[in-house]
């Protein structure tokens, strides 16, 4: 049974790739206008095409964008040591991502980085479907409130949500204008991996609700 005030550490955290763990500037204006393009979202918008050639050739064209990206990709700030500190623990981790396999491979290769799991859109409906999180879940007999979702996006923390578990947004200098509209999915929000990590080690109570969100006043101070 459940000490009252005991701290517990979360038994599973899931990461978003591109734009979390990894750079990937993946240029998805030119991606739009050479597919023809014109909605928001180029991963829905393919996989809305009713044409199946033409939605395969679509994701092969997609892909090809992915992997070259993922070739000249830059490691985040800290990633390698928060998923150090997590295999140290013995706490499951890995990826879930929109991106496609192949790409999450070049990455773990080029960087020498790995995974507990890996889940890519040709695994489960991408997020921001719950689907993703809840197929680890359910293979790894891992209860919501023991998990976290770690993502720099909305559909990061839709899918999470979705999901029931909790959600920790990472903010860096593309998202930061987003910032007000996404932390209020956010269980936790943090400047930096290093945050992320230093939160983990210092450890929490993963039935609290209470926000971490550090200033960038707070941050440059310390």
């Amino acid at each position: 049974m459940r000490q009252k005030g005991l701290r517990n550490m979360f038994r599973l955290i899931a990461f978003d790739l591109d734009g979390t763990l990894v750079e990937f500037n993946i240029p998805f204006e030119e991606i739009r206008a050479v597919l023809g393009i014109k909605g928001r979202f180029v991963l829905e918008s393919i996989l809305s095409e009713k044409d199946e050639r033409k939605r395969e050739e679509m994701l092969r064209i997609l892909e090809e964008y992915e992997l070259k990206s993922a070739e000249n990709a830059r490691l985040a700030f800290y990633a390698k040591e928060v998923l150090q500190f997590l295999r140290e623990r013995k706490i499951i981790h890995g990826i879930v991502t929109r991106n496609s396999r192949r790409s999450v491979e070049i990455i773990s290769r080029k960087f020498g980085l790995e995974f507990d799991f890996v889940i890519t859109r040709e695994d489960a409906n991408p997020k921001p479907s719950p689907e993703p999180i809840k197929v680890i879940l359910k293979k790894f007999a891992i209860d919501p409130s023991s998990a976290l979702v770690v993502g720099d996006y909305l559909f990061d923390l839709l899918s999470g949500k979705s999901a029931g578990v909790k959600t920790a947004l990472i903010v860096h200098e593309k998202n930061r204008e987003m910032i007000e509209n996404l932390k209020i999915h956010a269980d936790y929000v943090f400047y930096s991996l290093k945050e992320l990590a230093e939160f983990l080690e210092r450890g929490y109570d993963t039935e609290g609700s209470s926000k971490v969100c550090v200033s960038r006043n707070e941050r440059e101070a310390r």
